[in-house]
């Protein structure tokens, strides 16, 4: 019987590894792609559940405080930035608390404890950019119907 576990679609959106050497696994590109995105430019999703959307941003060596500004409209989303293998910003789930309910059920379906969710959809958040090494954007949206946008400014 042949193996049919969808290891790139477990691996791939994971935290386990760099994203590095994720996109060097020849089996996995289709799974393992990042979006590519530039600082100061305004990026958005909308439709059925995705965990996580991935996209690496370019700062072209530029390194500073750099704003990440998001807008989750009502269903939950959450963003976190990571450099390094090191977790630069967190937003926690932002959305309308009344689809807490609908957050949790979506959480438990990939055995994931319930989250709270953290504000209301839209904001902002600062973090810092240090050295030449990529700088990656997971944008969490469990609920289907998801709708967010988002930017992430180049670094002053």
């Amino acid at each position: 019987m042949a193996n049919t576990i969808g290891w790139a679609q477990i691996y791939c959106p994971s935290w386990w590894g760099v994203e590095e050497n994720k996109l060097s696994v020849p089996e996995f590109p289709e799974y393992c792609a990042l979006i590519p995105a530039d600082c100061g430019t305004q990026y958005g999703y909308s439709g059925g559940a995705t965990f996580p959307e991935r996209y690496e941003v370019n700062f072209s060596g530029a390194t500073g405080t750099s704003t990440l500004t998001f807008d989750a409209q009502s269903y939950p989303d959450k963003w976190i930035i990571v450099q390094g293998g090191t977790v630069l910003l967190d937003t926690g789930y932002r959305g309308s608390t009344l689809f807490q309910d609908a957050l949790n059920d979506a959480l438990a379906e990939r055995g994931l404890p319930p989250e709270t969710i953290a504000g209301t959809g839209s904001g902002s958040a600062n973090f810092t950019v240090s050295g030449t090494e990529p700088v990656y954007v997971y944008v969490y949206a469990p609920v289907g119907n998801t709708v967010y946008t988002f930017t992430v400014g180049c670094p002053v």
